[in-house]
């Protein structure tokens, strides 16, 4: 063996060769550069006494198992973590050899440290970036949010009721269904703005948008047209009259009643409606009519009072 002791002492891999009662009988100077012993310290040296941490019963069965059946084994630095030094971590892979009619068991230890922290870099760089790409998400959906709700009210905006609506048409055009327009105004909101200032008059509009959200089916949806205007898309007709629950609803809410420095305020409100097919077969003029609709009621009411 001692001609091959000048090729083990070259290489960069640690190689440890041990007798059948596990002693050792070489170790090349890569190893021993891990290890607080000299070449001839550790010779004939049993193995758990210069490396303690063998000294387990699963390692102590690999070792017999490779020596007396000649099995090639390998112990991951993964699962067997600082068998040589505390600082670095090892693959070992272990194999047995005959030299006349000893059986010895030749240990090499390649030294994956740097694959480690490699991978632990890795991991670190693949946290960092789900880190990223969550933040990058949420950034999303608040961008949506900011684009398609109303800032005041928290309901939909007008961007975001064309977009459905007119998904909406096109399938009532489809199946040749009843899609309803409403469009709401609150009366008198201008001497509401006057008398109480804008503060109130934004508290008057959040109380609309709550009596609207509250009164419609699970498939309609509510939108702040702009100013004191709100819209309701009725998908999903058996009937035009079946508007007139949702109108019903409004109109009889219990809540239509706000108080401003001491005073309770009733909050009326004008609704105009339309329909697909009859008063129109795109949104602006379903809008359009839904809005005619709306100042018509609203003109009544004023005649009526005076």
């Amino acid at each position: 063996m001692n001609k091959w002791m000048s090729v083990f002492n070259n290489l960069d891999i640690g190689i440890l060769i041990l007798d059948e009662e596990f002693k050792i009988i070489y170790a090349n100077q890569y190893l021993l550069g891990f290890i607080p012993f000299r070449s001839k310290e550790v010779q004939e040296q049993p193995l758990y006494e210069v490396l303690p941490k063998f000294y387990n019963t699963y390692i102590e069965k690999v070792l017999l198992n490779c020596l007396n059946n000649g099995s090639k084994m390998f112990l991951s630095a993964g699962l067997h973590k600082h068998l040589l030094h505390s600082d670095y971590d090892f693959n070992i892979k272990i194999s047995r050899f005959e030299e006349g009619s000893s059986k010895l068991l030749l240990l090499e230890f390649i030294d994956v440290t740097s694959q480690f922290i490699q991978i632990a870099r890795l991991r670190n760089y693949v946290a960092e970036l789900s880190k990223v790409n969550k933040e990058l998400k949420e950034k999303k959906k608040y961008i949506e949010n900011m684009a398609y709700y109303d800032s005041l009210t928290g309901i939909h905006n007008r961007t975001f009721f064309y977009k459905l609506a007119e998904k909406y048409l096109e399938s009532a055009k489809r199946s040749g269904g009843i899609l309803g327009v409403m469009f709401i105004d609150v009366d008198k909101f201008k001497e509401i703005n006057d008398t109480y200032g804008h503060e109130a008059g934004d508290k008057a509009l959040v109380q609309v948008a709550n009596i609207l959200t509250q009164v419609i089916r699970k498939d309609d949806t509510v939108a702040r047209y702009g100013g004191d205007e709100f819209l309701i898309l009725l998908p999903h007709l058996l009937a035009a009259h079946n508007y007139e629950i949702i109108a019903s609803r409004i109109s009889n809410h219990p809540d239509r009643f706000i108080n401003l420095t001491g005073e309770k305020v009733e909050i009326s409100l004008s609704i105009g409606i339309s329909f697909y097919p009859a008063d129109g077969d795109s949104l602006n003029r379903l809008i359009a009519k839904a809005d005619q609709a709306m100042y018509l009621a609203k003109s009544r009411i004023k005649t009526a009072c005076r």
